[in-house]
């Protein structure tokens, strides 16, 4: 390499037309001896197929960005390549391109396979800026579904979206792919996991709950750059799977007798006013004024704030929970509930395998407490209440979902066709005219 004063020698050769001194180069010497091979800086060729390179001061090869390189890493035995993909640096394990196996530092031969393992890397990158498939690098590759639920749970914690249910349909998902690549895991395997459920008697919506949960477990990986693809999932039909479960009030207090103390209020505010369950396990003495209740937006599935006043036995109800506020525990000083509904103080966590409990004591089994909300509805509609009315205490937004909440029971029904019946036999005698001119 020239230096700055045989340049400038050079230069002014040049422009008095007198040939300048040729320096004499040394040759290049080898550590060891052996000469590197033609894809090293060293040696003077290319270090990555198609890479324009310079050498540094400290005699490493420099790359152009986005091209690659094959290299060897301390304490490996490998080869490994480095290329760029979306503005960041991928290294991995040289492979080779059809078999998949690793490819060790020991022969020119797996030097060679490993620059075609990078140029294979580089085709899919462009393959992508084409319109091809997404390219799914190493970092993408490693990530399990396990990883990708336990993203979706600290979202929805986050968003004060984790429950129970959610929980347990997770579980299920974890225990059946859980340790799956997430980059591997087709549409076809969902399929199957899909119909392996159906077969074992699952309802469609059951499915649907854990299937959903995998999408979005997807929809926040690729939101924070950790994939950039994920499978299609079918979505089943639910028509016709609607619950129709209610109560009629003899069986809800046979259910709430067996219920445990501090559940009993807790259920009678859902019967009565239909809110879920979410809703009432959020309301927090400071959400009270003198004579209504304040449902706060972020507490409502709906994101809308809701009120509803204390009336008849509803105040009996917020009476009584004024008189559990106070919590008294051996050797510790008294201390005041934040929750109207508690727990020893603290907020009533899953309670389903009490409710299952206290249902079968109860001889009516399969009742949800989410059939309270339907109850509710069923039973302000029958009172006379307005729907629109019945709908601002229940909480619901559209007129369809209410509907299908309002059930109507076979008394119902036979009240109304004994009206119908009676309204006919009461009417007046009506005249038959005859149309037509016929004798």
């Amino acid at each position: 390499m020239c230096d700055n004063k045989s340049r400038h020698e050079t230069r002014q050769a040049a422009d008095i037309g007198v040939k300048a001194p040729v320096q004499a180069v040394a040759p290049p010497t080898y550590g060891g001896g052996v000469p590197p091979s033609a894809g090293s800086c060293e040696a003077g060729g290319p270090a990555a197929v198609g890479v324009r390179q310079k050498e540094t001061p400290a005699g490493r090869c420099e790359m152009s960005r986005g091209q690659g390189r094959v290299f060897e890493r301390k304490g490996s035995p490998y080869l490994w390549v480095a290329y760029y993909s979306h503005g960041r640096e991928e290294r991995e394990v040289a492979r080779h391109v059809r078999t998949g196996e690793k490819l060790e530092a020991t022969t020119e031969k797996n030097r060679h396979e490993a620059e075609r393992w990078l140029k294979h890397r580089l085709g899919e990158i462009a393959a992508e800026k084409h319109g091809g498939r997404p390219f799914v690098g190493p970092s993408q590759e490693r990530i399990t579904v396990d990883e990708l639920l336990d993203g979706l749970e600290r979202d929805l914690r986050l968003r004060d979206k984790w429950r129970a249910a959610v929980a347990s349909s997770a579980k299920a998902v974890r225990k059946r792919f859980g340790t799956w690549r997430a980059a591997e895991l087709t549409s076809d395997a969902i399929g199957k996991y899909i119909e392996g459920l159906r077969e074992e008697g699952y309802r469609n919506s059951t499915i649907n709950r854990r299937t959903q949960l995998l999408g979005q477990a997807y929809k926040v990986a690729m939101r924070e750059k950790k994939l950039s693809t994920s499978p299609f999932i079918t979505h089943l039909s639910e028509i016709g799977n609607e619950r129709e479960g209610f109560f009629e009030t003899t069986d809800f207090e046979a259910v709430v007798s067996h219920l445990p103390e501090y559940l009993q209020d807790f259920a009678r505010f859902g019967f009565l006013t239909g809110w879920r369950k979410s809703s009432i396990n959020s309301l927090r003495w400071a959400d009270l004024g003198d004579d209504v209740i304040y449902l706060r937006a972020e507490n409502s599935k709906t994101r809308k704030a809701e009120t509803i006043p204390l009336e008849g036995e509803l105040q009996e109800i917020i009476e009584r929970r004024r008189a559990a506020t106070v919590i008294k525990e051996e050797g510790k000083e008294p201390r005041f509930a934040e929750f109207v509904f508690h727990r020893k103080g603290e907020p009533i966590g899953d309670f389903r395998k009490a409710w299952a409990t206290a249902c079968r004591a109860a001889n009516v089994d399969h009742r949800l407490f989410h059939d309270l909300r339907r109850t509710c509805a069923r039973n302000l509609l029958a009172a006379g209440v307005p729907q629109a009315v019945a709908m601002k205490i229940t909480g619901h937004r559209t007129d369809s979902i209410f509907r299908r909440y309002a059930i109507v029971n076979e008394e119902q029904k036979r009240e109304a066709l004994a009206k119908a019946q009676k309204y006919i036999a009461d009417s007046p005698t009506r005249k038959v005219v005859t149309m037509g001119g016929g004798k």
